[in-house]
């Protein structure tokens, strides 16, 4: 190609051209910015959605968190079936459980486990405690105690109650709120409030933290049920093996040593007096009275409370024979009284009820007290208003004006009284 020669101006017009048709064509097929349109926002009905299914992951989790919880400590959970009530593995084969019904203390216990049941036999009861337990030497011996708490709980802890039904295990879960005293017949203990509706379903079994300690018990309390701490149970199974409670639950008889002014009232320098007889235990079954004085058993002169022991041991085949002081100082006579060794009425004693099969009341006795005042002579004897006043002197008032006699404010002679009041009979020396 000759360079010399000059260009072709058509040639030059022609390369212009097409260099700007290149540049056109590239500014027009640059790249641009889309214009984004907005992302749809979600309804409210999608919204509530959501939100559920976050919260329903969040409780399937918990749900599963309280489970395996409640998992942990039902090897300390047991099934009665006699009572359809659970009970507490408290210590090596000790179950604590229900009150028993009257009789069944002589009877061996059925106790239902995860794996499989055995047989227990009572080994605390009364009637004036809120709890019973059983003992099993055989199997259940095996059993692992609860593990109890050692500090107590805070205001808002996480608590799951756990029982059985057979061989099944329930729980629900509920927050502590706090603790406060309450009075269970005679029995005063510790409450544990929680946020949990107590029903009869759970009664026996535990209150455990989300740690697996062992809070309090369900047990029935009157006419509701309430989580009895750990602290007051185990002070009632210790005070169980004492010479006192072993009478009260055998026999329904409270005694105690003669004070100075009983001695100058009945005229006895020996003896103990009986100050309680609870109904349809085996002291009001013989006879036994509030106000008596034991003086012998069997044949054994009796000084204080602690020569009354062997009425505590082992049931054997002959009854006890108690010799009683009953009376007043004005006449006064001596008993001698026949007491089953076991201490309860024996079974099938009680009779049917009769015609069509009707169930009565059984009629009230005496005369009931609606106030009694402050700093008064019934006061401070321990009088409180619903008792009924039984007896002046061991006989049954005539009439209401000589019951008020006996309370006037210038009475200066001591009296005894017998007192009814929640299934048992109490003995008082007003002064």
């Amino acid at each position: 190609m000759d360079v010399t020669k000059p260009w072709n101006p058509r040639y030059v017009a022609i390369l212009a051209l097409a260099s700007c048709l290149i540049l056109i064509g590239g500014w027009l097929a640059r790249p641009r910015d889309i214009p984004q349109s907005p992302a749809p926002l979600p309804s409210e009905t999608e919204l509530t959605q959501l939100a559920r299914r976050a919260e329903r992951r969040s409780l399937d989790s918990m749900n599963q968190y309280f489970a395996e919880s409640a998992r942990q400590v039902e090897s300390a959970v047991v099934h009665l079936p006699g009572t359809r009530t659970s009970g507490i593995v408290w210590s090596a084969g000790l179950i604590v459980t229900t009150p028993l019904e009257r009789g069944a203390p002589e009877e061996a216990v059925t106790v239902m486990t995860g794996a499989g049941e055995g047989q227990a036999r009572a080994a605390i009861w009364g009637p004036h405690l809120p709890l019973a337990a059983v003992q099993s030497p055989g199997g259940l011996s095996r059993l692992a105690a609860a593990r109890q708490a050692q500090s107590p709980a805070e205001p808002g802890e996480w608590l799951i109650a756990v029982w059985r039904t057979g061989r099944a295990r329930a729980f629900a879960p509920g927050h502590f709120l706090q603790s406060a005293p309450v009075t269970c017949g005679v029995v005063v203990a510790e409450e544990l409030i929680s946020s949990l509706a107590l029903t009869r379903m759970m009664a026996g079994g535990g209150l455990f933290d989300i740690d697996g300690n062992l809070r309090a018990v369900v047990l029935p309390c009157d006419a509701r049920f309430v989580a009895v701490t750990t602290a007051s149970i185990d002070s009632i199974v210790k005070n169980a093996d004492s010479l006192e409670q072993r009478l009260l639950a055998r026999f329904g008889l409270v005694v105690g040593a003669l004070a100075e002014d009983e001695q100058t009232y009945f005229k006895a320098s020996r003896g103990v007096i009986v100050r309680e007889v609870w109904s349809g235990y085996g002291g009001d079954e013989a006879g036994v009275q509030p106000g008596d004085i034991i003086l012998t058993l069997s044949g054994r002169d009796v000084t204080g409370p602690d020569d009354l022991r062997p009425l505590a041991e082992p049931p054997g085949e002959r009854p006890f024979e108690l010799t009683v002081q009953r009376g007043t100082p004005r006449g006064s006579m001596t008993l001698t009284i026949a007491i089953a060794t076991g201490g309860l009425a024996a079974a099938g004693a009680a009779q049917g009820p009769p015609g069509p099969g009707l169930v009565w009341e059984s009629p009230q006795e005496g005369y009931r007290i609606d106030a009694v005042s402050a700093g008064s002579r019934a006061a401070s004897v321990g009088i409180e208003p619903g008792d009924r006043l039984i007896s002046i002197n061991h006989v049954e008032p005539r009439s209401l004006a000589q019951v008020q006699r006996i309370f006037a404010g210038d009475r200066a002679l001591p009296v005894f009284l017998e007192i009814a009041r929640d299934g048992r009979r109490l003995g008082m020396l007003v002064r």
